[in-house]
């Protein structure tokens, strides 16, 4: 544990207490759920610790606007709800298990995962696929938007003042697969993918496309996914893909893995994610 400076822990009967206690500590205070992240949180200016865990923001619900999932969920009970079993074609549940140990998923939220948002992380590049938008309570009010316009902000300045509430994902008629690639089962990602789409008369009617761990965190290829519409989902598609990927994707490197294998591995990521999502829409 490297917070050392910690002087008092608060327990929050809701979001608003949470609230005035992030603003009493002025920027130094720090919202505590699973506490994964924050155990080995390299920040040494935190005075305070806000748990949230007592504000029921610990849920799943399905309804005709798709999934709504309270930021303090943890990864395994979100594995182990029905209703997320069935989402995206399994997307969640063939993510979720790949990510960390049973021991840390049963500690880790949904929000902490999302608040993170580490650039090798799995969970970001599955919310970017899927379109997921968040609430989150901020002194100005309640505010909701799409996942991915908020990481093109200073995401990590309005969660110090701010308080994520839920996560929303859209209803898909298709179906969505996950890859990636680590050193061993437990590792953070070399590099992970995230796509979906969904067919009409044989044909891809819409395409949503991942990778992360580039090492930057996970975007969305816009171009590749106008591409892949209109087309059948055909092995000469997919190697196609792989090729257009290896020539077109950003990728940097570091003491991880390079630039060059980060792209050959990307071409095969894409593909296989999106073949696996076409057979399973096609059911």
């Amino acid at each position: 544990m490297r917070l050392r400076g910690v002087k008092r822990y608060h327990w929050a009967r809701d979001v608003d207490e949470a609230l005035s206690l992030l603003s009493a500590y002025q920027g130094k205070g720090a919202i505590l759920a699973g506490g994964v992240d924050l155990a080995r949180s390299p920040r040494t200016d935190i005075e305070g610790l806000i748990d949230i865990t007592g504000t029921e923001l610990s849920y799943l619900r399905a309804d005709s606007a798709g999934l709504r999932i309270g930021a303090t969920t943890t990864l395994s009970a979100i594995l182990d709800h029905p209703q997320a079993r069935e989402y995206g074609g399994g997307v969640l549940i063939q993510t979720l298990r790949t990510v960390a140990y049973p021991a840390l998923r049963n500690m880790a939220t949904l929000g902490g995962a999302v608040v993170s948002a580490h650039p090798w992380a799995d969970i970001p590049t599955l919310l970017v696929a899927l379109g997921a938008e968040v609430t989150y309570q901020s002194p100005e009010g309640e505010k909701r938007l799409p996942l991915e316009n908020l990481y093109q902000t200073d995401f990590r300045r309005v969660f110090r003042e701010g308080v994520l509430v839920e996560v929303r994902l859209p209803p898909w008629e298709g179906a969505f697969a996950f890859a990636k690639i680590t050193r061993n089962a437990g590792d953070i990602a070399l590099l992970n993918v995230c796509a979906g789409l969904g067919l009409r008369e044989g044909r891809i009617a819409w395409a949503r496309v991942a990778v992360g761990a580039r090492p930057a965190r996970g975007e969305r290829l816009t171009w590749l996914e106008a591409g892949l519409v209109g087309e059948p989902p055909t092995e000469r598609l997919w190697e196609q893909v792989a090729q257009e990927v290896r020539a077109r994707l950003e990728v940097g490197e570091d003491r991880r893995a390079s630039a060059g294998w980060r792209r050959e591995v990307a071409g095969v990521l894409v593909r296989r994610a999106l073949a696996q999502a076409a057979g399973k829409a096609a059911l």
